[in-house]
């Protein structure tokens, strides 16, 4: 990707790992190896069985292993396994969105996909159609999250805006009645709702803000060797269809852009 590039503002076959919340699948890796952090957000990153968890973190494992990088992920929240990517030198994190904010903070070594960010609200309430009618309402955001920045940045007062720990928590706010709406990536929610034994027809979505890269990245020390892997991995699982193959075994609809 040319550097030079406009980042937009904004707020993530069968492959293997075991994952445990919140801590660490296997033990740490020893020293100068990768470590790979990531926290519960389907249906990119979740817990499960090999094969089964979540598009983006399958895809992340698929190129490891054909670059023949080991490592194994950590599960934490978000906020946490942000903080962690940012103070440890190569320590892999995803699904991050590439934002001008973290441009310079981060090493982007892989563009994974590219997701949409929506206000949602239960179909029983009004819809969000407009950013004069969303800094009337109560917003509930993902902690540690660009999302939170940007509703600010849009004129969102800070104490409007619910920081929660988890998609699961924004949902539960949600339905209690403690947010108007919530603003996330449309794809997780929407995942997540169906997931949790909800009727999909019972979450509305609304006005988009914006759309965002998400990508595979490190705070440092990944050498130019190892993202050259990198990349070339993700370009040889695109070329053979595997990417493609995945988003389809999860139900995901995509641009064909998205995935490049």
């Amino acid at each position: 990707m040319n550097p030079d590039r406009r980042i937009v503002l904004a707020t993530l076959p069968a492959f293997s790992l075991s994952l445990a919340w919140p801590t660490a699948v296997r033990s740490a890796p020893m020293d100068g190896g990768l470590t790979l952090v990531t926290s519960e957000l389907p249906p990119m990153t979740m817990p499960g069985e090999p094969g089964h968890r979540g598009v983006l973190l399958d895809l992340v494992e698929a190129m490891l292993k054909r670059a023949e990088l080991d490592t194994l992920p950590s599960f934490f929240p978000w906020a946490r396994a942000l903080m962690m990517a940012g103070e440890k030198p190569r320590t892999l994190i995803v699904p991050l969105n590439r934002t001008a904010e973290r441009e310079s903070r981060f090493q982007w070594l892989v563009k994974l996909y590219a997701q949409r960010f929506t206000f949602l609200t239960l179909a029983s309430k009004p819809r969000v159609d407009s950013l004069a009618q969303a800094r009337r309402l109560r917003i509930g955001g993902l902690r540690g999250s660009s999302n939170l920045d940007t509703l600010q940045q849009r004129g969102i007062s800070r104490d409007r805006i619910y920081a929660a720990a988890s998609v699961t928590e924004m949902q539960r706010a949600l339905e209690r009645g403690l947010v108007d709406a919530v603003y996330g990536s449309e794809l997780i929610h929407a995942d997540a709702w169906r997931r949790s034994g909800r009727k999909p027809n019972l979450l509305q979505p609304g006005l988009t803000l914006e759309s965002a890269e998400v990508w595979l990245a490190a705070q440092g020390g990944i050498t130019e060797t190892e993202q050259s892997r990198l990349q070339q991995a993700h370009d040889a699982l695109l070329a053979d269809g595997s990417v493609e193959r995945l988003f389809k075994r999860y139900g995901l609809k995509y641009q064909p852009d998205d995935l490049r």
